[in-house]
């Protein structure tokens, strides 16, 4: 229960909205990987955004590297 709260919270509210304050110049910053735990309690609709999203972010963090 607890896991599955952490999850709905810090990974897929808290986590990712600071993972999108700012776009990295590295390509390889750790905000651009695919987080699981967020993404396991996601409905599809959310999974689609945060998959457009997170391309998003790593193209613009390869064109600024």
């Amino acid at each position: 229960m607890f896991l599955l709260l952490k999850r709905h919270i810090w990974n897929k509210r808290i986590l990712l909205f600071w993972n999108r304050l700012w776009i990295r110049k590295d390509e390889f910053h750790s905000s651009l990987d695919l987080d699981i735990e967020a993404v396991s309690v996601m409905n599809e609709e959310e999974r689609k955004d945060y998959f457009l999203d997170l391309n998003r972010r790593r193209t613009k963090a390869h064109k600024a590297d």
